[in-house]
């Protein structure tokens, strides 16, 4: 029945990851990489809405901010990734991305008020990385693996942990916001640090466990 087919799929994505590491890994990064963005989009519409109350003056930031983003990954991927990625071990590059995200929520977590722009540099950090330095090294996990691994691996983690990490962190929130009240910038600061701290276990847990010379992978 419907049932057993879940229980079967479930059964097979957990043999997948036990036999796959590397798999698992990403999994629990793509989560944490996703509760993160999501936790900073939250974050960045209510600064901007407190910060700039006027609809199209808050328009115009917010075409600005994501003209930005495009700009800033565009030009990472074509004119940095690709004299890069030949240079730099992917598994430093898994490491330094979400270091990078801890920094900017320490930042934040130092002001009682975070204001709008250092609230956007974080947010633009995440959405640029995602669009083009995570994308790469993201693929590149699944060139050395076989032909199921990698079907499998992509439909699990690429729609399922994507969704997961999105809309669990969403529910979260309206959760928090429904027992506690409401879930002030400082709260989301905190939060931000949290996931922050979050990404970067699960991150570097990712690079020990990829093949190379600084990742460990399996022998």
């Amino acid at each position: 029945g419907p049932g057993g087919k879940g229980h079967g799929a479930r059964g097979s994505t957990k043999d997948l990851f036990a036999r796959v590491p590397v798999l698992g890994a990403l999994y629990r990064e793509t989560l944490a990489c996703q509760g993160l963005s999501s936790v900073l989009s939250v974050m960045f519409f209510r600064r901007l809405t407190e910060t700039v109350p006027n609809d199209a003056e808050r328009a115009g930031w917010t075409g600005k901010f994501y003209a930005a983003t495009n700009l800033v990954s565009g030009t990472m991927q074509f004119g940095i990734l690709p004299f890069a990625m030949g240079r730099i071990d992917p598994a430093w590059i898994w490491r330094s991305m979400p270091v990078i995200m801890t920094v900017l929520a320490a930042a934040q977590c130092m002001h009682p008020d975070p204001p709008l722009k250092l609230v956007a540099v974080a947010f633009l950090a995440m959405k640029g990385m995602e669009y083009s330095v995570r994308g790469v090294v993201n693929e590149m996990v699944y060139v050395p693996l076989d032909f199921e691994s990698r079907y499998v691996g992509k439909e699990v983690i690429g729609v399922f942990a994507y969704r997961l990490g999105k809309s669990g962190t969403s529910l979260a929130l309206s959760a928090a916001s429904a027992v506690f009240g409401d879930v002030g910038l400082r709260d989301l600061s905190m939060l931000t640090a949290a996931a922050a701290a979050t990404w970067c276990g699960t991150a570097w847990r990712l690079a020990d466990l990829l093949p190379g010379k600084e990742g460990g992978g399996a022998d």
